[in-house]
Parts: C-alpha cells; structure tokens; sequence
C-alpha cells in the first residue's frame, strides 16, 4: 500500500478557493452590427448580369478568355514558332471540346424537357406545358446559334477566334521583349569592353 502512496500521493483533496470576483467585460451593442436602417438609393448595390445562365455562356466565356499573358510567357521560355502554332491548337482545341459538351448538355436537356412536356400534358397542366415548350425554344436557338458559332470556327472567321488573337499577341509581346533583353545584354557587355 506505501508503494501506490508514494507512486499517486495520498487520497486527500484539497479544496482551492474560488474566485467570485466577477470579470469585467465589455458592452456589445446591437447597433454596432447590426444597420436597422432602411436602404437609401445611395446604397443600393447594383448588379450587372450577363450572359443566359445557360450552357451557351460557358462557349462564350472561353471565346472571351484573355490568353495574352500566357502567350507572352511561353515566348519567354520558348521563341520556337511551331510552340506558338501548337499552342494555338490545343487552345481551339480546347474551344471545340466545350463546343461539344455545351452540345450535350443541351440536348440532354432537351430530352429531359420533351418527357416533362409529354407528361404534363398528359395531366392537363395547359401553362405548365407552354412554359416548358417555350424553354425548348429556347434551347433550339442556342443549338442553332452554336452550330453558326462552329462553322464560323471552322471557316476560320476571328470574331469566334479572340483567344488564339490574344495568344499570339502576347506571344510577339514576349518575342519583342525578349529581343530587346538579348540587345540590351550585348549593349552592356559592348560597352564593359
């Protein structure tokens, strides 16, 4: 028994005080956090959207991608014109995937639509259908618009080719400056001689 005495100390317990001294902390006030106030014009947040919400935003956003910097950094690694050129494949390349999958998307959708149709009608829901084959209108049009936006593509019209413009505009930036790089170099060794 001395043994566990010694090993974890004795079975009494020592009653420490405890402190009542109440800590003084500070007022949170509602008004602080919280503007109960009704919004004025001045600070009304105004949102611009734009674009459908739809999968065709996703084709047009690519377009619209800025790839000038890019461009301008692979001539800083590599001045060789077949990089540039095979870049600018893999980027309309990469334009002519997000033409398909938009492409699938819609025409899943459009599936998905003709059964809603089909079954609400079935039930007599008169508005519901109109409002489901407007919706598929829709979707007709954007298919439509994305097959004019692929064969402009493929005729090779610039106005659907922004992304491979900026690319080779950042690829002549970066060939520009590292040219003037290599001249100033040789400038300087020029005149340390």
């Amino acid at each position: 028994m001395n043994f566990f005495k010694k090993l974890f100390g004795s079975n009494r317990t020592e009653e420490l005080p405890i402190a009542n001294e109440e800590v003084a902390r500070p007022e949170i006030k509602r008004e602080d956090f919280v503007d109960d106030s009704e919004p004025t014009k001045e600070s009304n947040i105004v949102t611009i959207a734009f674009g459908t919400g739809l999968p065709i935003d996703a084709i047009y956003t690519f377009i619209g991608r800025d790839y000038e910097q890019e461009g301008y950094d692979d001539a800083m690694i590599n001045l060789d014109n077949s990089y540039k050129e095979s870049k600018k494949e893999i980027i309309l390349n990469e334009l002519k995937i997000r033409i398909e999958q938009v492409k699938l998307a819609y025409n899943n959708k459009l599936r998905e639509i003709e059964v809603s149709i089909s079954n609400i009608e079935q039930q007599g829901l008169i508005n519901t259908s109109a409002q489901l084959k407007a919706k598929r209108q829709t979707y007709l049009e954007h298919i439509d618009k994305i097959k004019e936006i692929e064969s402009s593509i493929n005729l090779g019209d610039k106005k659907f080719l922004t992304m491979i413009d900026s690319y080779e505009r950042g690829f002549l930036k970066g060939v520009a400056a590292k040219t003037i790089k290599f001249f100033d170099i040789e400038n300087n060794s020029q005149e340390q001689n």
